[in-house]
């Protein structure tokens, strides 16, 4: 009985001096997590966009007989490259060598019968006041000297349209450029009505075509030209190329028109960028990404792409205000420019982001700070 009493009075003993223990322990202190952060910035930046554009050749010319013949030559390596004025096809001529020795004798002979005229025409202004003919008879003879110089007249032009058609047996090539495929060969009868016989495309400089909205057009004029449309200030913005495979063609060109309307079924101007092309690098129908960059900088406020957050409302970045709690700010968001990102609404100059440390923390909570400099990461 008594070892019982002894054994309860021990217990108590114990569970006494727990509780006291226990009353006098502190509860941890909450964790405070760190964050780093970066500051939104302003600095000059020049606006770029970009758009998918068709190359089109400045210069598109189908190649046709003007005159019926047999084709003698072909005088070109289809796919090469050809100056302006270089023989292309040559046809059998002797028909029209023909035709131009007629109308040079006809012409021989109407100055010969104009000469006759002339010199019955002289005699008879002679003749009239003397009596020697009558009036009828000089107005006969008025009348065939008129004939004999409009049958001149008439002689010349047929030795000119003999020499033109002449001249149309011998093809030539109207521009500088690549000319495609022959589609007729030596012994073939073509004319007028044969169709193309090739086509020859302009190589440098080449152009590109694209559509831009409305809203783009409107934007970039008043973000250009301080909210005065001005179209032609636009015609300074450069322009580069991006090929399919993501190179970068290395030379500049300009916009050189704008459609004078918007399209009505999609809300798209069409605009037109020349390009210089030396090399012949770029071909007609080739697709590409057409980059316009403007000339001049302007300022504008960036943050660190690792900011940025979506959600259902949209983009959004955590900032760390000035008590170090988390503070979200919805923001809308321009151009990329390497690992920066434009920033047109949501945030100011030298707020914090927080860049490292996203997932741990929601607004409201209190962070410890560190910045992106002081943690020698890159953002």
């Amino acid at each position: 009985m008594g070892s019982h009493r002894t054994l309860g009075a021990l217990l108590t003993t114990t569970a006494i001096a727990l509780s006291l223990s226990a009353c006098t322990d502190e509860a941890p202190p909450a964790r405070v997590v760190e964050v780093v952060v970066d500051e939104v910035v302003q600095k000059p930046y020049q606006p770029k966009r970009q758009y998918v554009g068709r190359l089109q050749a400045k210069d598109d010319v189908a190649i046709q007989a003007r005159v019926s013949g047999y084709v003698l030559t072909r005088d070109f390596r289809e796919g090469e490259t050809v100056n302006a004025g270089d023989v292309l096809y040559t046809l059998d001529a002797s028909e029209y060598d023909a035709a131009l020795a007629r109308a040079k004798a006809e012409l021989a002979s109407a100055i010969a019968n104009q000469a006759n005229a002339q010199r019955n025409f002289s005699r008879g202004r002679e003749l009239l006041p003397q009596g020697a003919i009558s009036e009828s008879e000089m107005d006969d003879l008025t009348a065939k000297k008129l004939a004999a110089d409009a049958d001149i007249e008439s002689a010349k032009a047929q030795v000119t349209s003999a020499e033109v058609n002449l001249g149309f047996t011998t093809i030539l090539a109207p521009i500088s450029g690549r000319i495609a495929k022959s589609i007729v060969s030596a012994g073939d009868l073509v004319g007028p009505t044969t169709g193309d016989l090739t086509t020859l495309v302009s190589i440098d400089p080449i152009e590109a075509l694209f559509q831009i909205s409305e809203a783009t057009y409107v934007s970039a004029l008043a973000q250009r030209m301080g909210g005065r449309t001005d179209p032609d200030a636009l015609r300074n913005i450069q322009v580069t190329l991006e090929l399919t495979d993501g190179f970068t063609y290395p030379e500049v060109g300009q916009i050189d028109y704008f459609a004078n309307r918007i399209d009505e079924t999609t809300g798209t101007l069409e605009a037109r960028a020349r390009i210089p092309n030396p090399n012949a690098v770029l071909v007609p129908g080739q697709y590409v990404k057409v980059v316009l960059q403007q000339t001049n900088e302007i300022q504008g406020l960036f943050i660190p792409q690792a900011a940025v957050q979506a959600d259902q409302q949209g983009s959004f970045v955590l900032e760390v205000d000035g008590s170090n709690k988390v503070v979200r700010h919805n923001v809308e968001l321009g151009d990329r420019f390497d690992d920066l990102v434009l920033v047109n609404k949501g945030v100011e100059e030298g707020d914090r982001v927080i860049v490292r440390g996203l997932q741990q923390v929601r607004p409201g909570m209190p962070v410890q700070v560190k910045s992106l400099a002081d943690s020698g990461e890159q953002s």
